[in-house]
């Protein structure tokens, strides 16, 4: 039975001299953050611990949990006990009903955009067209979720979904007069880094979202770090459709610039 979280820390006081040094690193790291854990990933920990993201999954497990993101929930119930489904605010302009661990990491999103919510990033992109949209893999049901509600909206959007040449081409519109909305989950960052360094290159807006602050596509001008709750080792999407959400009404209701298009 693995610690609640009232034990853990007590845990991992009482064990500390049997531990590794790099272990005993991360052991301080946890007692003086603890109330931290729900907002932070399992590479932001090892980072901040100066150890690998593999050494904080197998220290959990040797805790007795079935890895980092159960002790991250554990640490979540406890702070939060007696959820059910019911109305979820906090994140901009939409309210949503969902279960137990996807309210959580709602709330966690919410927590991360601060009270200026999603803004600054619609802001970042008014005037601008096209808005390309960037990614790979785990993040295309995203794309797909922006790109549809920006179209409706009357938004001109490009999909970057690889690096394969035909694709990438498609961010040539960055330099004139394009936008990126950039969103990287889990492992699979390569398109999103692919295109905020084009942006930069051009010198276009910026935005990403990301489940990292250390993911290079967090170089971009203007970032949200959504931590995202792990079910099965695969990285649930939820809140990150909740911010894009937010994102695309946002843009949405900004005035469409009309512009006359070339025959070419």
């Amino acid at each position: 039975m693995p610690p609640d979280a009232n034990e853990l820390a007590e845990v991992l006081r009482r064990d500390y001299e049997r531990f590794s040094p790099a272990q005993k690193s991360l052991a301080r790291y946890l007692i003086d953050h603890l109330a931290e854990l729900p907002l932070v990933s399992a590479h932001e920990v090892a980072h901040a611990a100066h150890c690998s993201p593999a050494t904080v999954v197998r220290f959990a497990q040797a805790l007795g949990y079935a890895g980092y993101p159960e002790m991250q929930r554990t640490i979540r119930q406890a702070h939060r006990p007696g959820l059910g489904v019911r109305a979820v605010g906090g994140l901009p302009q939409g309210r949503v009903q969902v279960l137990d661990a996807d309210r959580l990491a709602l709330e966690d999103a919410a927590a991360r955009l601060g009270p200026d919510g999603v803004t600054p990033l619609a802001s970042a992109l008014a005037g601008r067209h096209p808005i390309i949209l960037a990614g790979d893999a785990t993040a295309r049901p995203v794309l797909a979720l922006l790109e549809e509600r920006l179209s409706r909206a009357g938004r001109e959007t490009l999909v970057v979904d690889s690096v394969e040449p035909r694709i990438r081409m498609r961010l040539g519109a960055l330099a004139r007069g394009g936008a990126l909305i950039a969103v990287a989950v889990g492992k699979d960052t390569r398109v999103a880094e692919y295109a905020v360094a084009a942006a930069r290159a051009a010198n276009a807006p910026a935005v990403a979202l990301v489940d990292s602050s250390l993911s290079a596509a967090a170089r971009a001008p203007h970032v949200r770090v959504i931590p995202a709750e792990e079910h099965g080792g695969e990285p649930s999407l939820t809140a990150f459709v909740a911010v894009a959400q937010a994102l695309a009404q946002s843009l949405a209701s900004q005035p469409v610039a009309r512009r006359t298009l070339s025959a070419a």
